[in-house]
């Protein structure tokens, strides 16, 4: 195992105090709980933000608060949230289609996958790249635009050896919301695809995005396909004026080939005790446990073999340490008016400039500009059909755009610098 991952030694005092495993305690069951008043609220506050760094919670002004409190009295537990508007607060200046793109922030884990010959390597690799694209993400609690139908987001990456991987996505449907995502590295015969669709739920003192879709990593060169589903993220705390954020719910990988899988937990955190975003995993061959990993998706990992005890356990992940690789996106002035930052442009400016205003101003005016082309659409009678991807078995979306120009301009190093001079 030491030639698959760092060797760290970890003391009893950190595996117990930064890696312990929450209870199986549900969300739900917590706000129910909350809302019925069976926890006292300066209990709940305690309990809810204890231990969390200042980072990762997002602290509400006065006007927003007041505002989200007025949406709260109108919701019922379970109603579905994708119609409510969002305030502007709480807004990441970029789109969802651009957010899909942080699994690449770490590419050169997944390509280098494909140099082994071992499959229990590639798999623990594979599980390594996934759980490492989760970290990304800005201070506190936001969410990023929902794209608008026909919306794309195209980008590439360098890798240190030479070889480069191309994303492109796409929102292929607006209601319901989801988005198709394709990216490859030719050098490596590596593709990756799959679609997102988040079901927003009203929980009480939480709201959920419910996730469905799938991810699935082709290895040409060994023949091999590896499939991954999505965990839910939830936003707490509302009624206290805080909210956090916490990746929760089982989602698995696996290899019908190699008969590999991964069986992964992001584990809730306990109302009493235990942490935020701890992670738990199993690597398996068939039914057999080979590795047990643990720890914090937004920090460190840790693994070991089943058998062997915490005292063997080595570095996994490190989410500070981890080489991050530069992502390269067309320059604005030449990005097509679908693209996502040419798109949201004004609405970015913005956030960033923290002009809430003129924020929900601008975020009206590309919303109701699909109202209209939706409009337009009907009084033709003409159903809208995505331009790069195609629908096919089981709701999975195939990408089709190879022979398009905006892919193929992908294929291209140093891409804002070609971009510019193709003008």
């Amino acid at each position: 195992m030491s030639n698959r991952i760092d060797t760290l030694n970890v003391s009893n005092d950190e595996q117990d105090s930064s890696l312990s495993e929450s209870d199986s305690t549900s969300g739900a069951n917590i706000d129910e709980m909350e809302m019925k008043g069976e926890i006292p609220k300066e209990v709940q506050q305690e309990e809810m933000f204890k231990g969390q760094s200042e980072d990762d919670i997002e602290v509400l002004n006065e006007n927003t608060k007041s505002l989200l409190m007025q949406f709260m009295g109108q919701l019922r537990i379970g109603m579905d949230l994708s119609r409510i508007p969002i305030p502007c607060d709480f807004l990441e200046p970029r789109s969802l289609l651009e957010k899909l793109t942080d699994f690449m922030t770490h590419a050169h884990i997944i390509t280098n996958a494909m140099d082994s010959e071992d499959p229990i390597e590639r798999m623990l690799n594979v599980t390594r790249w996934y759980l490492s694209g989760w970290h990304v993400k800005p201070k506190g609690v936001k969410k990023p635009y929902n794209p608008v139908l026909g919306e794309i987001f195209r980008c590439n990456y360098e890798l240190k050896d030479g070889a480069l991987m191309s994303c492109f996505g796409e929102q292929v449907s607006h209601h319901p919301p989801k988005s198709a995502i394709y990216a490859e590295c030719k050098d490596k015969g590596l593709v990756i695809e799959g679609w997102y669709y988040p079901r927003s739920k009203f929980l009480g003192n939480s709201a959920a995005s419910i996730t469905e879709g799938i991810l699935k990593m082709t290895f040409a060169s060994k023949g091999e396909v590896y499939t991954a589903t999505w965990p839910s993220v939830y936003a707490r705390g509302v009624i206290f004026g805080k909210i956090i954020m916490e990746l929760s719910g089982k989602t698995k990988i696996e290899c019908k080939k190699t008969n590999m899988s991964a069986e992964i937990e992001f584990k809730s955190k306990p109302f009493f005790g235990g942490e935020y975003n701890v992670v738990s995993a199993k690597i398996k061959h068939k039914k057999k446990t080979l590795y047990q990993i643990r720890g914090k998706w937004n920090d460190k990992l840790y693994i070991k073999k089943k058998d062997s005890s915490k005292s063997n356990e080595e570095l996994f992940f490190d989410a500070r340490a981890t080489e991050v690789v530069q992502k390269h996106v067309p320059p604005l002035e030449v990005q097509k008016d679908n693209e996502s930052r040419k798109l949201w442009v004004n609405l970015t400016k913005a956030i960033k400039n923290n002009d809430v205003q003129l924020a929900a101003i601008e975020k009206d005016k590309v919303e109701t500009e699909q109202r209209n082309q939706k409009k337009e659409r009907e009084k033709r009678g003409e159903h809208y059909v995505p331009k790069y991807f195609k629908q096919g078995l089981e709701d999975f979306w195939s990408f089709i755009g190879f022979d398009s120009e905006e892919f193929k301009d992908l294929q291209h190093k140093n891409l804002e610098d070609y971009m510019l001079h193709k003008q």
